[in-house]
């Protein structure tokens, strides 16, 4: 009785922590193996990715339209890929136009801001300078020296970092050319990728199917549901945020008198989608611009209408996101917080990719997978 009181308190004590002891040491050397080969497999997850996404419309022509598979995979790929071609399109049409306008007013703009500059010199920055002239020739010898030496050392310190900055950005030259070859082989080989993969989808999920056991295909499967779900939820909030912005900048605009003002919203509205800057890109110089030239009215306005964006924005952000992918607000601002502190703007960019991964494990009950098997 008592070895079999010792043998069951053995198994409810230690075969638990085996349990979970094993399945840290499988996780741990699943993140070493993806650390080490997720740069060469990801353009191929990518691309399995985006077939999963297409597939549906491919098998709809297949099978609908009698249209060959290779075929119907070629006009769903071109579709899109024509589909993005003509966004860009506009949106670059709609730059042109705009830059367009502002080079007409820019002559203009560039007088006013140049008589400004005259003023601010002659009344304030020449007097300036006289004082400071009248002031340092009224000192002993001994404390003009050292105050030259002081401004002689102060402006080599400037000089040496300005030299450096340009050195480190002339030396980071060639490496940030060398992206956009690299990217558009990368483009290419996902492109082909997906190609390959949805035109022959039904043999790579027979040979899954083949390979892996039941669980596992119920995980993958439940996994590639979350994912669609979680994606297709956050690409429906960003474009609701974006409507938002677009539709409070035109208001205000229109309300301020600016031309052009659709344009000017639509462009802002696709620019705040940029981490931490956002429509400040725009708004912050051109508010700088009205406030140097005079024009105080148009900076006040421009300063409200930016900042009504800015509060807006972030007080509904969380909330549409959450709502959107499935995660309570209080959790996206969490994790929102976290990554800017970990990564900074690099964390605004990680963090609906890590909201994203969050609802997918916990909708696909891996978590309550893993506590059932350390269980037992």
């Amino acid at each position: 009785m008592l070895i079999n009181g010792v043998v069951k308190v053995y198994k409810q004590l230690f075969d638990p922590m085996i349990r979970g002891l094993f399945l840290c040491i499988i996780t741990v050397l699943v993140l070493i193996f993806l650390k080490f080969t997720i740069g060469y497999m990801y353009p191929f997850l990518i691309a399995f990715m985006l077939a999963a996404l297409i597939n549906p419309s491919v098998t709809y022509l297949e099978n609908q339209w009698k249209i060959p598979r290779s075929l119907a995979t070629l006009t769903v790929i071109t579709s899109i890929f024509i589909l993005l071609i003509g966004l860009l399109f506009l949106l670059v049409n709609e730059i042109i136009r705009g830059t367009t306008y502002l080079m007409e007013k820019f002559p203009n703009y560039f007088h006013s801001f140049m008589q400004l500059m005259e003023e601010i010199i002659n009344q304030h920055i020449l007097p300036l300078y006289q004082s400071i002239l009248s002031y340092f020739r009224s000192l002993d010898s001994s404390h003009q020296t050292t105050i030259q030496e002081n401004v002689t050392e102060f402006l080599e310190n400037i000089a040496n970092t300005g030299t450096n900055m340009i050195q480190s950005l002339i030396m980071q030259l060639p490496e940030f050319v060398g992206i956009f070859p690299n990217s558009l082989t990368i483009t290419i080989f996902i492109l082909l990728a997906t190609f390959m993969m949805v035109n022959d989808w039904h043999n790579i999920t027979k040979k899954l199917k083949e390979l892996l056991p039941n669980n596992m295909l119920t995980f993958i499967s439940d996994l590639h549901t979350g994912i669609k779900k979680a994606f297709s939820g956050y690409l429906r909030a960003q474009l609701i945020l974006i409507i938002i912005s677009a539709v409070i900048i035109f208001i205000g605009l229109a309300i301020i008198g600016v031309e052009h003002a659709l344009t000017i919203a639509g462009i802002a509205a696709l620019v705040d989608l940029l981490p931490v800057i956002g429509t400040g890109i725009i708004f912050v110089p051109w508010i700088l611009y009205t406030f140097l030239t005079g024009d105080y009215s148009m900076t006040i306005g421009l300063s409200i209408l930016y900042m009504t964006v800015i509060i807006v924005r972030q007080m509904i952000e969380p909330k549409i996101i959450s709502a959107s992918i499935g995660i309570n607000p209080l959790v996206s601002l969490i994790i929102l917080f976290v990554t800017i502190q970990l990564w900074g703007i690099a964390g605004v960019l990680l963090a609906p990719i890590i909201l994203i991964s969050i609802y997918v494990i916990f909708q696909s009950g891996i978590f309550m997978k893993m506590i059932q098997f350390v269980k037992g």
